[in-house]
């Protein structure tokens, strides 16, 4: 459902999404028209204005959210020329997972789009097997751990996705989950915190995309990686391996030091981000054509600022070994 007061555009975002496949679309510039619509439209994703006259997008995102509750995860994908940070952090906390800066690129909608429906789908799919495993009886025991919530197939499948989507990508999502699994065993850590890292770390190209604009000779220097932009993609997720792909993505910007987005240091940094940074640096040194003596060096010059000194020890142990 696409909701602006502008008919233009309406009209453009459902030109864009028709010619990119989508058939299921609805485009309103009344508000109060589109809170009525919902109920019966039922809507996986909305895309929607914060600037308009009656009703702001603040106003029809509660309705909206009223009606479904909140374990629905339905995402909202926000356009706005207001880009103000203050404005940005109340759309975040009312339910936006995204945003679209007007004027807006075909490509940019698309894509967008597409990452949110996929985490809708996901979620979904995820919530339903959830609901498999646990039966409709209560509990006797503790809750399950996140290992036998959701399907890791649908991880590895949507690992695959955003490995698909991505120039020069092809098979990195497996790669880094294994290499931090194999980590995370080497660290004597529990099983369920092992499956955790394997899991969480499928999804670590999540709010990745192409930079058309990137002018590289290099194929995967065209990426643009954004962690904070997947971890919004789940925000709001009740499903574990979920919600710690979501700390994941947000620990891959911190630096061991402190240097990093927030300034969290050390062992406050997320283990499940620890040990996939060191294995996304190994990676990207081997797909620069190092070899793996030389992958490890290059990780090991960075230990004590960019990463946890102990993964590394692991890492290098693990190459010193041949395993």
């Amino acid at each position: 459902m696409v909701v602006d007061d502008e008919p233009q555009n309406v009209r453009y975002v459902i030109d864009v999404l028709e010619w990119a496949g989508y058939a299921n679309l609805e485009g309103l510039t009344d508000p109060l028209e589109a809170i009525a619509r919902f109920p019966d439209y039922e809507p996986d994703l909305v895309i929607l204005d914060l600037l308009m006259p009656g009703m702001d997008g603040f106003g029809v995102m509660e309705a909206m959210l009223d009606t479904v509750g909140d374990d629905a995860y339905l995402p909202f994908l926000i356009l706005t020329s207001d880009i103000t940070s203050e404005s940005r952090r109340r759309a975040l906390s009312s339910g936006a997972r995204d945003f679209l800066t007007k004027p807006m690129s075909p490509t940019e909608v698309r894509l967008r789009v597409d990452n949110l429906l996929e985490t809708r789908f996901l979620y979904l799919e995820c919530a339903r097997q959830a609901v498999l495993l646990g039966g409709d009886t209560e509990p006797a025991e503790p809750a399950p751990s996140p290992v036998d919530e959701p399907s890791y197939e649908l991880l590895e499948r949507w690992g695959k996705s955003i490995d698909a989507s991505l120039p020069g990508a092809e098979g990195r999502s497996k790669r880094i989950s294994w290499l931090a699994a194999r980590l995370a065993e080497a660290m004597d850590l529990p099983d369920s915190t092992i499956d955790t890292v394997r899991g969480a770390a499928l999804l670590h190209g999540l709010g990745s995309r192409r930079n058309p604009l990137s002018g590289s000779d290099d194929p995967r220097r065209s990426v643009h990686a954004d962690p904070e932009a997947g971890a919004r993609l789940l925000d709001g997720t009740a499903i574990p391996l979920l919600t710690a792909a979501r700390r994941m993505l947000l620990a891959l910007d911190e630096h061991w030091d402190g240097s990093g987005r927030t300034g969290l240091r050390g062992e406050a940094i997320p283990i499940e981000g620890r040990i996939v940074a060191v294995a996304l640096a190994y990676d990207d040194a081997e797909s620069d054509g190092c070899d793996p003596e030389e992958a490890t060096a290059r990780v090991e010059s960075l230990a004590g600022s960019r990463f946890d000194p102990a993964v590394v020890e692991v890492l290098a142990h693990a190459h010193a070994v041949g395993a």
